[in-house]
């Protein structure tokens, strides 16, 4: 009789430790099914200074960039300005140096093969992760980014599914194209022929800034700032395209002083809802760039 009772004990500690063991193996299966990889949900807009700010050069004439001495003004007036985020750098020449993430390429590498390569950092980095980005981008890096958000949201072949990219400000970025004189400078290359005034390549954008939120993709808002002085791009090409905000200083600020200037006031004007503000004293471009990213929260 005691062997029967002391057996039947046995028999249900045994389908207690089944049953717990079941459980606990039911969840296991659950935490690593319920969110795959890629699957991270999208983020939601927000005024502040954590996101990763990633910075993209422009084009080079001998093809390589320091990526650090090309940014290090604007980068140590965003850090000076207590911004939370990591500041990064892109870049996308061969022999580049000290970029936070550099692609290989040369000038005769097409922009739209620059924009998939970064596309596609933007996208296994963060956007798979649920981590929205800010980009600032001088000269032809402007365009490298309105490329990669323009063919992510028509799914182009090769191009990421979505990018969670919240903000984006170019400075002297060619839209329209380059000056006349800058075109012949720059010479036959693939990159130089992209940039011309009525390229294919330029053709081929659409002339609203890439912001839609259509398969998935985070809604962007865009600030494109030009000058007057500038030799390279026009103040009209650095505000082509239309865009939530645009800046033009009126004179000044040369191409490179675009992303150097980073105090003082200057004679400028902004433009928003379609009408341009009287030319007044505003904040550098530089200034500009980091309050556009800071505090544009709708798109």
């Amino acid at each position: 009789m005691q062997g029967t009772k002391r057996a039947q004990r046995t028999q249900r500690t045994r389908r207690r430790f089944t049953l717990l063991l079941a459980v606990a193996l039911s969840a296991v299966l659950t935490m690593l099914t319920v969110a795959p990889a890629g699957a991270a949900g999208k983020p939601s807009r927000s005024k502040g200074s954590s996101n990763r700010v990633i910075f993209v050069h422009g084009h080079a004439p001998f093809g390589k960039h320091d990526c650090t001495k090309e940014f290090s003004a604007a980068r140590k007036h965003f850090a000076n300005k207590k911004w939370k985020g990591n500041l990064l750098t892109f870049g996308y020449y061969t022999n580049n140096k000290k970029c936070s993430k550099n692609v290989s390429g040369s000038r005769d590498t097409a922009i739209k093969d620059v924009a998939k390569k970064f596309a596609n950092h933007v996208s296994k980095n963060y956007t798979e992760k649920g981590i929205k980005v800010d980009v600032v981008a001088h000269s032809m890096g402007g365009l490298v980014v309105r490329a990669a958000l323009h063919y992510t949201h028509k799914r182009a072949a090769g191009f990421p599914k979505k990018l969670y990219i919240e903000d984006v400000v170019t400075l002297g970025t060619p839209h329209a194209g380059i000056t006349k004189s800058r075109v012949t400078l720059c010479g036959k290359a693939r990159q130089c022929k992209d940039m011309k005034p009525g390229s294919a390549f330029l053709k081929a954008l659409p002339s609203k800034m890439p912001s839609t939120t259509k398969n998935g993709n985070m809604s962007t808002d865009w600030t494109t700032i030009s000058s007057y002085n500038d030799q390279t791009v026009t103040e009209a090409s650095g505000v082509a395209g239309s865009a939530s905000h645009e800046v033009q200083y009126k004179a000044g600020i040369n191409h490179g002083e675009l992303i150097t200037t980073v105090s003082g006031k200057h004679n400028g004007r902004i433009k928003h809802s379609g009408k341009w503000s009287k030319f007044s004293k505003r904040v550098s471009p530089v200034e500009q760039a980091r309050l556009a990213v800071y505090d544009h929260v709708k798109s």
